[in-house]
């Protein structure tokens, strides 16, 4: 970690530590996150990230609006670089939405069981990618986020023109989806929806089903901000507190009565109203960490946590690292801010909002 206020002091810096920390001399793969302001000057900061960890490294990451790491975890403004140092190379691919190939070639040599880190820019046909990462890479258990800007996605010597860029290990690892949405509310079956337009649940006018949130016990009219929709991962399933997927509500069509989501629910899909709450999403990371433990302490891992989490959730710095570092132990462990984040949904990878995706590395 750097906050070195130069770019090219901050990636001498980062990139001496994280050698150091790793004990490597030279680097097989860099996991970068740089605020906006270090990514503005990409090709200066890849050239000095390789004059520290070798010129044969590659180089993936983002732009983000916070960069943390154990035991720097208590300033989330200004300038920062975070830089994860490994030993061996993954698979490195960028991804646009008619160019499918990289991902599939990536996937194909890394095998099955292995892991992927993703970046993804927040103007990318969003179900395109998801088909792509389910479709041509459907044995990886991906880890990803949405970068900070438009084009702030950095791959081997400069920031580039993609929709996503990754780097997929063939190494033993494992990923945690940690939500920060409780269930409220019974669940309910999608009974007509069109579009991003969800009109009747369990053949009731959708509008019907969220007025009666206000009447729960604790439910202020306040709170109902911070209502949104978690979905089962496939029509046809029923509703899983443990894996779901979080869409946002946009608001109601008055003249049909219809609930607006920020992506489409089609049909056949078990939905359930979930709050936002910041003790319970830290039970959550706990049980999800706790479940996730190995004999072993991760060799690495690396963050992607929603910026509507950290001290605007919790009210104080740092704390899911601490949690993490509490449960797997001391290890390397690069966390980013994220605008949505990506993971395992049912039998592939899915949009993830509001919620913390841990990628951890085993070897």
């Amino acid at each position: 970690m750097s906050r070195d206020e130069t770019v090219e002091g901050a990636a001498r810096s980062a990139a001496v530590r994280a050698m150091a920390q790793a004990g490597l001399t030279r680097a097989g793969a860099l996991i970068v996150a740089g605020t906006i302001d270090q990514l503005d000057e990409a090709i200066e900061l890849c050239a000095g990230l390789r004059a520290v960890a070798g010129d044969a490294v590659h180089i993936i990451g983002g732009a983000t609006s916070s960069v943390l790491v154990p035991g720097d975890a208590d300033i989330e403004d200004g300038p920062a670089l975070g830089v994860l140092a490994l030993e061996r190379a993954g698979y490195v691919f960028s991804w646009r939405p008619d160019h499918p190939e990289e991902l599939r070639a990536a996937a194909q040599l890394a095998g099955p069981g292995s892991v992927g880190v993703v970046f993804a820019d927040p103007s990318v046909p969003m179900q395109r990618l998801l088909a792509a990462l389910s479709r041509e890479a459907p044995r990886v258990r991906f880890a990803g986020g949405g970068v900070a800007a438009e084009g702030g996605l950095l791959l081997e010597d400069d920031v580039i023109d993609a929709g996503a860029v990754g780097m997929i290990f063939p190494a033993p690892g494992r990923v945690v989806v940690a939500q920060s949405q409780k269930s409220i509310g019974a669940p309910l079956l999608v009974t007509r929806s069109e579009g991003r337009s969800l009109l009747e649940f369990d053949g009731k006018p959708a509008v019907e089903a969220l007025s009666k949130l206000a009447k729960l016990p604790g439910i202020s009219e306040g709170a109902l901000a911070f209502v949104a929709l978690g979905v089962s991962p496939m029509p046809g399933e029923a509703f899983n507190e443990d894996d779901f997927l979080s869409v946002p509500l946009a608001g109601i069509d008055d003249s049909t009565g219809a609930i607006e989501t920020g992506s489409p629910v089609t049909e056949g899909h078990s939905v359930c109203f979930t709050l936002r709450d910041g003790m319970g999403a830290r039970r959550i990371l706990e049980q999800r960490l706790q479940s996730s433990r190995a004999t072993a302490t991760p060799s690495w891992g690396v963050y992607f946590d929603c910026a509507s989490r950290g001290t605007n959730l919790y009210g104080v710095d740092g704390l899911d690292l601490r949690l993490i570092e509490k449960s797997l132990g001391a290890f390397p462990l690069l966390s980013l801010r994220t605008s949505f984040e990506l993971g395992p949904s049912g039998p592939g990878t899915g949009l993830h909002l509001f919620s913390g995706v841990l990628a951890l590395g085993d070897a």
